[in-house]
């Protein structure tokens, strides 16, 4: 995506080879032109004395990058996004299979549409799962009861918590309830998700002595999947699609790049056997830092605004932004953002500043 999805005047392909260059002298080996869940699987590389495994599969963003939109993916053993399911299900041409057990999570009223198309297709125990108290649930008890089939369950205030698995299935999926905390166990070998794009994991294999299940009948790797902690605005939130979590894209670089220095702490802790978390003493949007209530002397300079290419300029340069000028750029750059944090007199004069401090040195 950072050679395909950023203009090159923003980032040159030298700048990004370099950088990649650095990254696999360091020892990082590569691999590319491989699919998940074609090429390998998460169990075929934890069954290569692989520690851990960290995917970021994204979902419509990286189908749309790499030209198969149209393709119906599933990185993560037994889970498939809910646009896809309904979009099989409006085909008579595909056919999609249900295991016996299937969670959908999240999706409001579509979750019904999609627990009818899963019924049709094979499922016998269907647990549709919301965040959202009974209250306020998107669906009532009359939809539910017009359905019309048994096997179906309504579940509110959960959180998935843990996905596990054995080989290239998916079992079962340990939940949380988001008003009391408790945990518990639910049997499920379909996983539908209302999101546009995969959540990340990090999935480890489990001892045999650690298996919460008896042992299997045969050599299959059993794993479990968790996502990385959460960001610090958000650490109090628990499970998979939180408030705070990435649904659909990025809305930013550095947004993306807090997320994977998250995982790569996360996934230390993890192989540390340590439960993913946040550090102490993290700076958060509500800490307060210093007891500033308002900046004096500072002059007030209104933001400028970023210039927008015309249609000419647009079909030449392929990029909405026209970019600011030299001038614009040090104006803008200078302007006073009034953090509170470092400088408070930054426009007084060498008078004024010498007045300044006579008046202290009086004191």
């Amino acid at each position: 995506l950072l050679r395909s999805a950023i203009a090159k005047e923003r980032l040159p392909e030298e700048i990004l080879d370099w950088d990649i260059e650095g990254i696999l002298e360091m020892g990082v080996r590569a691999e590319t032109g491989k699919v998940l869940g074609k090429d390998f699987t998460v169990s075929s590389l934890l069954q290569q004395d692989v520690e851990a495994v960290f995917l970021a599969a994204g979902g419509w963003d990286s189908r749309m990058a790499r030209g198969v939109i149209s393709e119906v993916e599933s990185p993560i053993p037994g889970t498939f996004m809910l646009v896809d399911l309904l979009k099989l299900a409006g085909n008579e041409s595909d056919t999609f299979s249900c295991q016996p057990d299937v969670v959908i999570y999240g999706g409001g009223k579509l979750a019904l549409k999609a627990a009818l198309t899963c019924k049709q297709s094979g499922a016998q125990k269907i647990t549709i799962m919301f965040r959202e108290d009974w209250q306020h649930s998107p669906v009532t008890d009359a939809e539910v009861k017009d359905l019309g089939f048994e096997g179906l369950d309504i579940v509110y205030n959960a959180a998935i918590h843990r996905l596990r698995g054995e080989g290239d299935l998916l079992s079962e999926l340990e939940t949380i309830d988001t008003q009391s905390g408790a945990q518990s166990i639910i049997p499920a070998q379909t996983l539908i998700i209302a999101s546009g794009r995969f959540p990340e994991l990090i999935f480890v294999g489990i001892k045999p002595e650690e298996s919460v299940t008896d042992a299997p009948t045969d050599h299959s790797l059993r794993w479990e999947a968790i996502a990385p902690y959460k960001q610090p605005a958000y650490k109090d939130r628990v499970g998979l699609f939180a408030d705070g979590d990435v649904l659909a894209d990025y809305s930013a670089a550095i947004k993306a790049i807090g997320a994977g220095r998250r995982a790569a702490a996360s996934l230390q802790q993890m192989l540390y056997g340590l439960e993913p978390s946040l550090t102490e003493h993290v700076i958060t949007p509500q800490s307060i830092l210093q007891d500033v209530d308002g900046v004096e002397k500072v002059e007030s300079m209104q933001r400028r605004i970023m210039p927008i290419c015309s249609g000419r300029e647009l079909a030449v340069c392929g990029e909405l932004e026209r970019g600011f000028s030299n001038d614009m750029a040090r104006a803008e750059a200078s302007r006073c953002l009034q953090c509170g944090l470092i400088c408070y007199e930054h426009t007084v004069g060498p008078a004024e500043q010498e007045k300044t401090i006579s008046d202290v040195q009086a004191r």
